[in-house]
């Protein structure tokens, strides 16, 4: 996982950049159907018009407009401004309208059909996203940078963490262990409060598999002092 370690300075706030619009090794524009008809429905049930949305998350209206009449994607940092501002779970508005079932249950991801998003030099992909209360989070990474950040800047979360490199090598930095390299097959399974992050060393970017052990994508991504960046809103 590459997530802000909660170990920051008091009063400042990590960042997370920009997404982009879909194309290979980027972040991607999030265009699931049902995500703007259930931010509709959010705002609908508080009894807000789009200038009160627009107020309370900082997004353009003509943006809240054209996303909630799926006229346009709306990036990751729109959809969790937008639901943090109606109190709604990001999770829930990035999967598919279906029910929690207790036992039993089995959901399918083809390729390529995952959440996608990114940020600091790291890309994701998010399969089987549909269930909900789940035990663990499965992540697709792509490893873009070849440095690594400042310890203080490393990911620290809840739980543990299985990971597996599915191609090219990355170095493995963690708070109490010297840097490993693991090549294509190697895997680890560590601590995850244990600040921790990855850097390609291979040729090219390097993709990995990240299982993490928690119930939500917000879970992982913004339960932690985390303020979303500002991004040039889709047109």
């Amino acid at each position: 996982m590459a997530k802000p370690t909660r170990n920051m300075e008091p009063g400042k706030r990590a960042h997370l950049a920009p997404e982009e619009v879909a194309r290979p090794g980027t972040p991607v524009v999030l265009g699931q159907p049902e995500v703007g008809r259930k931010l509709a429905e959010g705002r609908h049930s508080r009894g807000w018009t789009l200038a009160r949305l627009s107020e309370e998350s900082g997004v353009a209206i003509g943006t809240l407009s054209k996303v909630e009449n799926g006229k346009s994607g709306a990036s990751f940092d729109t959809v969790a401004r937008v639901a943090r501002a109606l109190g709604l779970r990001i999770d829930d508005i990035l999967s598919p309208s279906s029910p929690r079932f207790a036992t039993g249950r089995r959901v399918i991801t083809r390729a390529g059909d995952g959440v996608r998003f990114g940020f600091n030099s790291y890309d994701y992909e998010v399969p089987c996203n549909e269930l909900t209360r789940k035990a663990m989070v499965p992540l697709i990474m792509t490893i873009r940078t070849r440095e690594v950040l400042p310890q203080e800047s490393w990911a620290s979360h809840e739980g543990e963490e299985y990971i597996h490199v599915l191609s090219g090598a990355i170095e493995l930095h963690t708070e109490f262990y010297e840097p490993v390299r693991l090549e294509a097959g190697d895997s680890a399974y560590i601590d995850s409060e244990m600040r921790h992050a990855f850097a390609s060393v291979g040729e090219g970017d390097a993709r990995m598999l990240s299982v993490c052990l928690a119930d939500s994508l917000p879970r992982l991504f913004a339960a932690t002092n985390v303020e979303f960046a500002k991004t040039a809103e889709p047109k």
